[in-house]
């Protein structure tokens, strides 16, 4: 395996049950990468779509978009558990006496900006430690609201009887627990709400269709099957601006960089940020300042060869 392929983004389909770090550090040991991290956790019990960095490309964290994060789920209505979700002990249960389409209305109403606590069983950090190890001790930790927005939310089945069990999709911003979105539902609804079951479908412009299983990536690696996605996929979205040969000496000193010295379509506009290549490869992220004109380097990483 060549250095170059440690290096760059892994696009991993998670199973439920193992935690997002515990898939990040069988990554990393695979690639024999010194570094590795997600770019936004999904709860051990959820499935689908998880970002991953490797090896340099983990210096380009905060520039990854995963912006909007879109979700498919089920809640049941009529139950609700301490930990928001079928992991935790039954705290209240309740007959919905609801009809269908209220169901749907209720779903329909979560679109908009919300401040939102996030659940006392959750990894959140209050004095160094997550919240859930206060929780799993009978504690209370402070909690601090946070705001989030569900851009579209709808419901894709509802399944009555004894227990109602409601299918929905959901395109919310980062940050948005969806357990508390079941719980509000239920909350609504005047039954309780808990999430059954979680699975991301897309994580800003990258979609799970694109997503290898831990055994899938595995497996390309032993038959020497490209496996990372190169560094400028983490970037994906932004403009780019191709370096010119001139401009070389002054990128790799980390130098800001004058227009002539590249070649893009478009104006500088101040604070825009960018994705800088040479012959098509990462040289780094940039950041356009309007005066004076120039790319000044924000996260920079260093040319193969």
């Amino acid at each position: 395996m060549d250095r170059g392929s440690v290096d760059g983004l892994v696009l991993l389909d998670k199973q439920s049950g193992p935690t997002s770090h515990d898939l990040v550090q069988e990554v990393r040991r695979k690639l024999g990468a010194q570094r590795a991290g997600h770019a936004g956790t999904l709860d051990p019990q959820a499935s689908g779509l998880l970002v991953v960095l490797t090896g340099k490309a983990t210096r380009l964290a905060p520039y990854v978009p995963g912006d909007p994060k879109v979700y498919e789920g089920t809640v049941i209505l009529g139950m609700e558990t301490d930990t928001l979700d079928l992991e935790g002990k039954v705290v209240s249960r309740s007959l919905f006496r609801g009809d269908e389409e209220e169901v749907r209305e209720a779903v329909r109403s979560l679109v908009g900006i919300h401040e939102q606590l996030p659940p006392r069983f959750s990894a959140v950090k209050h004095e160094g430690k997550p919240l859930y190890y206060y929780a799993r001790r009978g504690k209370e930790a402070p909690r601090r609201p946070r705001r989030v927005e569900v851009y579209e939310a709808e419901v894709l089945s509802c399944r009555t009887g004894d227990v109602v069990e409601v299918d929905f999709r959901v395109s919310c911003s980062p940050g948005t627990y969806v357990r508390e979105l079941a719980r509000r539902l239920g909350e609504m609804l005047g039954c309780g709400g808990t999430l059954a079951g979680l699975r991301r479908l897309a994580s800003g412009p990258y979609r799970l269709e694109e997503a290898l299983t831990l055994e899938e990536f595995a497996l390309r690696l032993e038959r020497g099957k490209a496996a990372v996605l190169p560094p400028l996929e983490a970037l994906r979205g932004y403009r780019r601006a191709e370096l010119r040969r001139e401009g070389l000496k002054k990128a790799l000193h980390g130098a800001p960089l004058a227009p002539a010295l590249l070649e893009w379509d478009g104006k500088l506009s101040g604070g825009e940020i960018l994705a800088v290549t040479y012959r098509g490869e990462l040289i780094g992220v940039y950041e356009a300042q309007a005066s004076p004109a120039c790319l000044r380097p924000r996260r920079l990483m260093a040319l193969n060869g």
